[in-house]
């Protein structure tokens, strides 16, 4: 693994939108779109993916996984009895950055390590079904990201699969400048001036890296941070803004509703 890419990964949160363990024999899901990844197993049977005109087809032991907004086919071709394990879920760092995305996966692979997932999905959906204290939350939490890891630990061998290119250590210091602490006076312009490169340049540059620009990626953080503090802490509006380092409460107050189509005040009532 690129060493650039361990901190993201650590970073990164698991979040787990839908899964579940069905038989079926029949299923036709034509010009799929999800906002989110999928990934489907296929534990018996068969099954077809199809993706920009290339066919996959997929028997017992294989997994698929399709990235966000990919539009794809996946239909069975007979009606044979298949039973599948699958999620939608996200793995996000930064907040907003797909992880996922920094890598290029293949859309199948053969799991050599089929029973240890099915053991671990299984267990993962036990741990749901005992959810009751924070103690079983926190379990539950640690079954889903070993399933993650059985997952990725098979599309990672994959020779189809390719890491990411490394980037360069200057937009390493840029996306932690941003991510770690996001400040609402940081611009391209400072940051022009701080890296002795042209704005353009590090923006069009930092986007081919981290697929998202670092306005993008300043606004993102800064709204998830503000979240984090109306939920979390008992600090007042105006001191989130200057912490978050916005002109005044009033600019603060607008970033926020024009961005989470809500005020600061509602966020915080409706969300404590």
């Amino acid at each position: 693994m690129s060493e650039w890419l361990k901190p993201l990964i650590q970073r990164a949160f698991l979040e787990i939108l839908d899964y579940d363990y069905q038989v079926r024999t029949e299923m036709n899901q034509r010009n799929r779109e999800l906002p989110c990844c999928v990934m489907s197993y296929l534990k018996k049977g068969e099954a077809l993916l199809r993706v920009d005109g290339a066919e996959y087809y997929c028997t017992a032991g294989d997994a698929i996984f399709v990235p966000p907004h990919v539009v794809h086919d996946h239909i069975k071709t007979s009606r044979q009895e298949a039973e599948f394990l699958w999620w939608h879920f996200n793995f996000r760092t930064a907040y907003n950055m797909d992880v996922l995305n920094l890598l290029k996966l293949p859309y199948r692979v053969h799991m050599e390590n089929y029973a240890e997932f099915e053991e671990k999905f299984f267990a993962y959906m036990k741990a749901i079904e005992n959810e009751k204290t924070i103690a079983d939350m926190i379990y539950k939490n640690a079954k889903a990201l070993e399933v993650l890891a059985c997952i990725f630990d098979s599309f990672l061998r994959c020779q189809k699969t390719q890491m990411a290119t490394d980037i360069p250590a200057v937009f390493i210091d840029i996306f932690n400048d941003i991510s770690e602490k996001p400040r609402a006076d940081l611009t391209l312009g400072k940051l022009s001036e701080k890296y002795h490169m042209n704005p353009t340049y590090i923006s069009n540059k930092f986007k081919e890296c981290f697929g998202v620009s670092p306005i993008v990626l300043q606004k993102n953080m800064l709204l998830e941070r503000a979240k984090d503090y109306l939920v979390s802490s008992g600090m007042s509006i105006g001191e989130i803004a200057d912490e978050l380092h916005f002109s005044d409460h009033a600019v603060f107050t607008r970033f926020f509703t024009e961005k989470a189509g809500i005020s600061p005040k509602k966020y915080r009532n409706t969300s404590s």
